[in-house]
This record gives C-alpha cells, sequence and structure tokens, in this order.
C-alpha cells in the first residue's frame, strides 16, 4: 500500500502532505501502475480528468470484455517487454500549479523516458494528469478518441 497522504518530517520543520511534493506523487503512480492495473490507479495520485478517463477504459474493457482504445501498456510504448531497471525522476515546474515529471529507466536494455504532466489541486496537492508515452502519445488522448 502506498502512503501518498501521509507526512514528511523533517527536523525543525512543520510536517507537509507527501502530495505536496511532485516526485513523490510521480513514485507512488509508477508503482502502482507498473505493479498493478494502470486503468485503475490510487485516486489521490490522478486528476479527476484522468481518473475519468481511466475508469471510462476500464468500463469498456469490461463491457466490451476485451480492448478498446488502449491497446499497448504505456509504461512499455508498446505490448512486450520487461522494465529491466529502477527509475529515476526529474521534475520540471512550467507553473506554480503545473509542471512534469520525467520517468527514465530501460525496457529490454533500451533507455525511456516516460513524462507525467502534473497538476497541483487544492490544499497543494501534486496529481498526474496525463501520461506521455515514450513515443510521446498522450495517454489522454488515446483514451479521448472513440472506440472502433
Amino acid at each position: 500500500m502506498y502512503v501518498v497522504m501521509g507526512s514528511l518530517l523533517s527536523a525543525g520543520a512543520q510536517a507537509a502532505p507527501v502530495c505536496q511534493e511532485p516526485m513523490a506523487v510521480a513514485r507512488a503512480f509508477h508503482d502502482a501502475t507498473v505493479e498493478g492495473d494502470f486503468l485503475q490507479p490510487p485516486v489521490a495520485l490522478v486528476s479527476a480528468a484522468f481518473a475519468s478517463a481511466t475508469r471510462a477504459e476500464r468500463a469498456c474493457q469490461q463491457r466490451e470484455e476485451g480492448i478498446c482504445t488502449l491497446d499497448f501498456d504505456p509504461w512499455l510504448d508498446g505490448q512486450d517487454g520487461d522494465i529491466d531497471s529502477a527509475a529515476t525522476y526529474a521534475w520540471r515546474a512550467r507553473s506554480p500549479a503545473s509542471g512534469e515529471v520525467e520517468v527514465r529507466f530501460t525496457v529490454w536494455g533500451e533507455p525511456h523516458l516516460t513524462r507525467l504532466p502534473m497538476v497541483r489541486q487544492g490544499e497543494g496537492c501534486w496529481q498526474v494528469d496525463d501520461v506521455i508515452t515514450h513515443r510521446g502519445q498522450s495517454v489522454r488522448a488515446v483514451l479521448a478518441q472513440p472506440v472502433p
């Protein structure tokens, strides 16, 4: 289980929610969606818009008993592969309420870069708003396409 809404304590400083650290949120999202179901991320980690898109895809896949619009693993940016290195994270702020975490790792020995656009919500909490695959494809844009 991931402690995303817990507190970080530092000497002489007040506790700050973990969700106020975009790289901590990105790390928890990565771990939860690589190890678990990409379409069922922990709600606290994702924006309402991204959560809605993933829930709709999950419901479609269950209803259709197969693939709807997302026919690849966004982390692998394909259907096959294995992540074979630990991920590293880098934060790039765009504004006080938006930015992006770059997640770097290798798939079958080849370097991959996946980007997580982040938005800051009420109470200063960061949430993943999309996943941009290694090839530059927006998962939210894929999920917005009509079902074939």
